[in-house]
C-alpha cells in the first residue's frame, strides 16, 4: 500500500479555539492534508518557552488547528518560509466568539479549566478581558501577515467563506463538496456537565468578583 504524499507546504490555523477550527480541520482533511488537532502536551511546553517542542509534530503533519498552534506562526514562518501557509480563523463578531466560548465552558469537564489556554478557568464575567485577547491575538496576526499576502487568509465561515477562498489560499482544485459545520451542536450533548458547571459557577464569579 501506497503512503500519502505530503504536501508541498505546512498549513497552520492561527485562529483561537471556538472560531471554526475544526470544520477547517475537516476540509483540510477532505483536501488530502494530514491534520494534527489540538495537543495541550504540547501547549504547555510552548507557554513554557519550549517551542522547538514541536518540531517532530511539525514533520509529521501537514497541517496544524487549536492550540497551541496559535502561538507557532512566527516559529514556523522562520522555520519554513514559504513553504508555509497560515490562516486566521474569526468569528462574525467578538460577542459570537465569547458566547460559543461561553457555552464550550458549560459543557466542559469542571475538572479542566482554561488556564492553559486563556489564563482564566472560564470565561463566565471576564467579557472585557476575553475581548482583548481575542481582538489583541487577531490585530496581531493580521499585523505581522500584512506584508505577506500569498502566504494568508483570514477565514469567517459566518461571513461566507469556504472552498473558493481556501482552495485559492492553498492552489487547491476547488471540490465539489458542500462546506461542513463541525461542532454546531458538540456542546449541547453534555448535560450532566452543564448541570455541575451551572452550579460552580455562582461560586466561582464570587471568589473571583466577577459577575
Amino acid at each position: 500500500m501506497s503512503l500519502p504524499v505530503p504536501k508541498p507546504h505546512k498549513v497552520v490555523v492561527v485562529g483561537l479555539s471556538k472560531t471554526g477550527t475544526s470544520t477547517l480541520k475537516v476540509m483540510l482533511t477532505a483536501l488530502g492534508y494530514s491534520v494534527c488537532g489540538p495537543r495541550k502536551d504540547l501547549l504547555a511546553r510552548v507557554r513554557a518557552g519550549d517551542i522547538s517542542a514541536i518540531d517532530p509534530v511539525l514533520e509529521d503533519y501537514d497541517a496544524f488547528e487549536d492550540w497551541p498552534w496559535p502561538l507557532t506562526y512566527r516559529y514556523v514562518l522562520d522555520r519554513y518560509g514559504d513553504r508555509a501557509k497560515f490562516i486566521l480563523s474569526t468569528r462574525g463578531s467578538f460577542e459570537k466568539w465569547y458566547t460559543s466560548l461561553v457555552k464550550h465552558g458549560r459543557s466542559s469537564s469542571p475538572f479542566k479549566g482554561m488556564y492553559p489556554t486563556y489564563g482564566y478557568y472560564r470565561p463566565d464575567g471576564r467579557e472585557a478581558e476575553f475581548r482583548a485577547i481575542y481582538e489583541t491575538h487577531n490585530e496581531d496576526v493580521r499585523q505581522f501577515f500584512a506584508a505577506r499576502p500569498a502566504q494568508f487568509a483570514e477565514f469567517c465561515l459566518e461571513n461566507g467563506d469556504g472552498w473558493d477562498k481556501l482552495c485559492g489560499l492553498l492552489g487547491e482544485p476547488v471540490p465539489d463538496l458542500p462546506v461542513p459545520r463541525q461542532n454546531k451542536a458538540a456542546d449541547r450533548n453534555k448535560p450532566v456537565n452543564v448541570f455541575i458547571n451551572d452550579l460552580i459557577a455562582p461560586v466561582y464569579r464570587k471568589a473571583t468578583g466577577t459577575r
